[in-house]
């Protein structure tokens, strides 16, 4: 198809520039005093310590970029262990900015500047985006390395055009390697590269190169990981399979799940397009005409498959990061709706209101998890005081945390009963008996919200723990005698 109106000139950095801006003001601002996330720890503790997540592939352009960013800044500012932290929310923060800039201009080229502000203004403003943009986490900066292969694909020519595609396909498989279920955002550059081409054997070609450099870029560090140590490779790999909750009878609540939280991740975008539906059908308004070919398929591969992919996952039901995965494709659909069924001038206006009365009603419970949060840090640096030597600590939800602190923190003699993946009853019994056989002190962590999601690990821990006497020795600390 030769549709020459997407080559008008439709960006203007202006706009995206000042939404980054106010992104990175903003989500420093409210960046999170603690990691708070069970994940986060690990990668913190991963980025000290070079080594590779025990999640899916490793995570190996996610952990490599922050090791890099972590070692350069330690060595020119001299930098204590713990303040890795700082330093890779940062990187977070940097990057959420980034991706409002990156999507203002995807939205540019394929919507037009109205619609483009509109899109990048609800990204800035989407809640979860903002919290995550706050954290050591992989959504965010999944999203900036996906939208800058988007940038690069929209950004050139018709004709084909094989380093522009070769680079948007190595900032893909960068993207994949970040975060492993990027890859479902394959048919999404199928489509833009299909819209972007004319002729089948140019389309055909621009895929295939594209495909062939991001299949590289995702694929290299795998097969480096195979090929230094397959029999650890395979482990990596059962214990990343196993430890993912599937099942036929999950899909139904991941279903319900995953379209909550993808309404969550863009709260406003979804209720400005229901007034604007309404506005347009009450008023029987004709839509302003577009020029995007074939978007029906556009909306089927960057939205449609992002959210049905999850649907075999039950993490989706506890975990609305997940369909951040989804968010870009929600704000620009959002977005070129509305700027078609409301084209008047006060449709700006309109569209700021309704994200800012979402953000101020996002506020209250984001402000109720920031102070559970300072919480949960200063709990940990009291037991930092409390328990300087050896010790077992039956952790709970805090085991990613004590085992962070354990081996950041400089408290090698910590050893940490950790919940999750690895709980099992008969362990922790035998663990608990040979800590004290030896003479090493085991103590119980109470902390805020400490066994929130493990309470079935917490009633098995009550009833080995009968076994023993036991000492309460501080606020949320329990010694086993």
């Amino acid at each position: 198809m030769n549709d020459d109106r997407l080559d008008v000139p439709r960006t203007s950095s202006g706009a995206g520039l000042r939404l980054a801006a106010i992104g990175w003001v903003l989500y420093w601002a409210g960046r999170a005093p603690h990691a708070g996330q069970w994940d986060s720890f690990d990668y913190l503790k991963q980025i000290v310590t070079h080594r590779l997540s025990e999640l899916g592939f490793g995570r190996p352009v996610f952990l490599g970029y922050n090791i890099a960013l972590w070692e350069a800044t330690k060595k020119a500012l001299r930098l204590q262990p713990l303040q890795v932290e700082t330093v890779a929310v940062a990187a977070t923060v940097a990057l959420g900015g980034l991706g409002v800039l990156l999507l203002h201009r995807v939205a540019s080229r394929l919507f037009g500047l109205r619609a483009a502000v509109f899109a990048s203004l609800a990204l800035l403003l989407s809640p979860v985006y903002a919290v995550y943009s706050g954290y050591v986490m992989t959504e965010v900066p999944m999203l900036a390395a996906l939208l800058a292969a988007a940038v690069v694909v929209l950004e050139g020519e018709r004709r084909p055009d094989p380093l522009r595609e070769v680079a948007a396909g190595l900032l893909f498989g960068l993207a994949v390697g970040i975060r492993e279920h990027s890859a479902v955002w394959a048919g999404a550059y199928v489509w833009l590269l299909a819209i972007r081409r004319d002729g089948a054997r140019a389309r055909i070609r621009s895929v295939a190169t594209f495909g062939a450099a991001a299949a590289a870029a995702a694929l290299a560090p795998v097969a480096a990981l195979y090929a230094a140590d397959p029999a650890r490779f395979a482990a990596r790999m059962r214990t990343w399979l196993a430890a993912i909750p599937t099942g036929p009878a999950q899909v139904p609540r991941n279903i319900q799940a995953s379209l909550l939280y993808l309404f969550a991740v863009a709260p406003a975008a979804w209720i400005a397009l229901a007034g604007a539906a309404v506005v347009r059908f009450a008023n029987r308004t004709k839509p302003a005409a577009h020029d995007l070919p074939h978007p029906a398929w556009g909306i089927v591969c960057g939205l449609v498959i992002p959210v049905v992919s999850l649907w075999r996952d039950a993490d989706v039901q506890i975990h609305p990061r997940y369909l951040l995965i989804a968010l870009p494709a929600s704000v620009l659909m959002c977005a070129a709706f509305y700027a078609r069924w409301f084209p008047s001038r006060r449709a700006a206006t309109v569209w700021a209101l309704v994200h800012l009365a979402c953000v101020a009603a996002a506020a209250v419970p984001i402000r109720i998890f920031r102070q559970a949060q300072f919480e949960r840090k200063a709990y940990v640096e009291e037991l930092r005081r409390t328990i300087p030597g050896d010790a077992l600590l039956i952790a709970g939800g805090y085991s990613a945390v004590l085992d962070y602190y354990r081996v950041v923190g400089g408290r090698p003699g910590w050893r940490i009963l950790w919940s999750g993946w690895e709980w099992s009853r008969d362990n922790v019994r035998a663990s608990i008996a040979e800590a004290l056989a030896r003479g090493e002190p085991v103590y119980v962590c109470d902390g805020p919200n400490e066994w929130l999601n493990f309470e079935l690990e917490r009633l098995e821990l009550h009833q080995i723990l009968q076994a023993w006497s036991t000492e309460r020795v501080a606020p949320g600390l329990t010694r086993v005698r």
